[in-house]
């Protein structure tokens, strides 16, 4: 690795300030043609450059990027965004559909941007002005984006404030190249620590502080990721996956508060008195928290610990004020403190495997809770906590056996009941989760949320027209719930009442657009009603956004064949095939598109596969029936159709 460094390009220069001399329209014009001619990746120029001039403007950008004197004091201001919103019209002019929910558009907008700036940056330093370079995204993008009123898919990269710089202003120092051979090269310990040292005058000068670069590769990440998300550049759904970077996890307020609550119940006990300086810390603590203001309710909690050092459930309100905020590390050393110095307290244990079942951590978090129920069999909460933990793991039927074991110990509750209701329900058991979701609705007959589940346990057993009616009730309450509106929608459907379908899938689309599953819905239903057209742009938004989802490739060919349009049904059949290639009602489907294109032999080959699955299916024996008769195979297709009929 090289680290040697290259001399500064003689008119490179960043500004420290500048006089106040306006910049010449000529140049100005010059400068816009220079940063125009710049090399765009795309082709189409994916950004655009905004010109900011009035000091209302100016003033609200200096407040957003923390830069008062540069963008008040620069003749000359320039906003360089990704801009892919002009793109999309473009496409539309072309009957193409733009559904962007990805960051390809972005990195090569950011390209095309940058590259457009730095050739103004350049032509401004030949002409002998400076220029400054505010980043957005380490600013806050969303405040520079409602200020310059940028619409959907366009994004601020970078802001040039430029003029003729003061006359003590130096010539920018060049930084040292860091330079791979072929491929990349593992730096050795001799080289880190020369980049160490290199980059020490930064945090010696005060240019850069530690914990800001932390914040720039942490924290600042999902804020960003947020704001782009906003911008419809990236999906709207955070990224879970593990080892994947995302936002940290910090508990709610409601869990963080009920907490703090039972650990205040524990310390009463423990001093069996009303009033004391501690009980004021913990009603001072939560007031805090309330407001926001967690780093107080820390200060409390630790003036208690001071105050009455052997309570050591203090320990654990730490611990779920650092979950509050996010900190997962100092928040599991606080619970293991707490049970260091009292092991024998469930409900230390307890804690320690919510937050171990909240962080992912299942295999502790169910030695955790094990302990807790060890010390203590009747603790109704860590039972609850258990079942909590199962349902994350998928294991319903033991979930509902903890569930059972809380009906023993404290009878049953409403929020219980409907808990039970949702483990019958995942095991199959319709008739059972109605039973539970009456005996909730009996204690809460208006909950929107028991009355919703209900709904969805009628429309599995078919009761479509009862599953609307426990909807429309639950709607009264939560009118813009999308879950509600779309499973609504779906027994409406059941119903054959397509019109009432569509008008509630489009009114879901309107709360929140590009809903998936409701898409889905929504393509369905109006491929039921004859509008085939319109069902495909909703498959193909799907698919935009799931490329390859197999299950949509297959519902999209059969609105294909619907069209008469074999041939692209085809091509989707099999692409959903080699996604899933042992799926029966996948290879079914595709035999009947080929049945309808006269290949009969190559029908027959997918139907003999999906026979070898399902072999008593009536629908594949008929289908099968269907290309021996047109083969001529007359004694084997009625063979056939005689045993689908006894099948049917």
């Amino acid at each position: 690795m090289d680290n040697s460094t290259l001399s500064p390009l003689p008119w490179e220069r960043k500004s420290q300030g500048f006089r106040p001399i306006a910049v010449p329209a000529g140049i100005k014009e010059q400068l816009l043609e220079a940063a125009a001619k710049a090399p765009a990746v795309t082709g189409l120029q994916a950004y655009s450059v905004i010109i900011i001039e009035d000091m209302k403007q100016r003033r609200l950008l200096s407040q957003a990027c923390r830069e008062p004197s540069c963008l008040l004091d620069a003749p000359l201001v320039a906003a360089f965004c990704v801009d892919t919103y002009r793109i999309k019209h473009l496409l539309q002019e072309y009957q193409q559909d733009f559904f962007l929910g990805n960051p390809l558009g972005l990195l090569l907008g950011i390209c095309d941007a940058m590259a457009a700036a730095q050739n103004m940056a350049l032509a401004a330093g030949s002409r002998g002005l400076a220029t400054t370079y505010i980043n957005p995204l380490l600013k806050d993008p969303n405040s520079i984006k409602e200020i310059l009123k940028l619409p959907e898919y366009v994004f601020p990269v970078t802001i040039l404030c430029l003029g003729y710089p003061l006359a003590d202003d130096q010539e920018q120092q060049g930084t040292g190249k860091i330079l791979h051979k072929d491929y990349y090269h593992l730096p050795n310990k001799e080289e880190i620590a020369e980049f160490i040292k290199d980059n020490q005058h930064l945090f010696q000068n005060g240019a850069l502080e530690p914990h800001d670069v932390k914040a720039i590769f942490e924290s600042k990440g999902s804020q960003i990721w947020k704001a782009l998300q906003e911008s419809g550049f990236l999906p709207g759904e955070g990224i879970k996956e593990e080892g994947e970077i995302s936002p940290a996890l910090k508990l709610g307020l409601e869990k963080t508060l009920l907490r703090i609550r039972q650990a205040e119940r524990l310390t009463r006990k423990r001093q069996q008195q009303f009033f004391s300086k501690v009980n004021l810390y913990y009603k001072l603590a939560q007031y805090h928290l309330i407001r926001g203001q967690a780093h107080k309710s820390l200060e409390y909690f630790s003036q208690a610990i001071l105050q009455m050092p052997e309570a050591t459930e203090l320990y654990c309100c730490l611990a779920v004020i650092h979950q509050h905020m996010g900190d997962r590390k100092r928040a599991h050393n606080y619970y293991h403190k707490a049970i260091s110095l009292e092991n024998k307290e469930p409900y230390y244990y307890l804690w320690l495997g919510e937050a171990q079942t909240f962080w992912g951590e299942i295999a502790r978090a169910e030695e955790a809770l094990d302990q807790a129920l060890n010390l203590n069999p009747a603790l109704a909460e860590a039972w609850l906590a258990k079942a909590k933990l199962f349902e994350k793991k998928g294991a319903w039927r033991e979930a509902l056996s903890c569930y059972h074991k809380i009906e023993n110990l404290r009878g049953g509750d409403p929020s219980l009941y409907n808990n039970m209701a949702v483990a019958y329900l995942q095991l199959g058991a319709t008739g059972e989760a109605e039973i539970f979701c009456d005996k909730a609705l009996k204690l809460k007959p208006r909950d929107p949320v028991i009355l919703a589940n209900k709904g969805l346990v009628l429309s599995k057993r078919g009761k479509f027209k009862e599953a609307a009616q426990c909807y429309t009730q639950a709607l009264k309450a939560q009118p813009d719930n999308v879950d509600y509106l779309n499973n609504m929608g779906y027994c409406l459907m059941q119903m054959k009442e397509y019109q009432r379908a569509l008008a509630l899938y489009e009114l879901t689309l309107e709360i929140q657009p590009g809903a998936l599953s409701v898409l889905e819905n929504k393509a369905s239903c109006l491929t039921l009603l004859g509008r085939g057209e319109e069902a495909l742009k909703c498959y193909d938004e799907i698919l935009h956004q799931t490329p390859g989802e197999p299950t949509v490739l297959n519902n999209k060919a059969l609105c294909l064949a619907k069209l008469g349009r074999y041939r692209q049904a085809l091509l989707c059949h099999l692409e959903s095939l080699e996604k899933d290639p042992k799926n029966t009602i996948f290879l079914g489907n595709t035999a009947r598109c080929l049945i309808e294109m006269g290949q009969y032999e190559r029908a027959l080959e997918y139907l003999e596969l999906a026979l070898q699955q399902k072999p008593g299916e009536p629908e594949l024996l008929s289908s099968k029936g269907i290309c021996l008769d047109y083969l001529g195979r007359l004694d084997e297709a009625l063979v056939c159709y005689n045993r689908a009929l006894r099948l049917a």
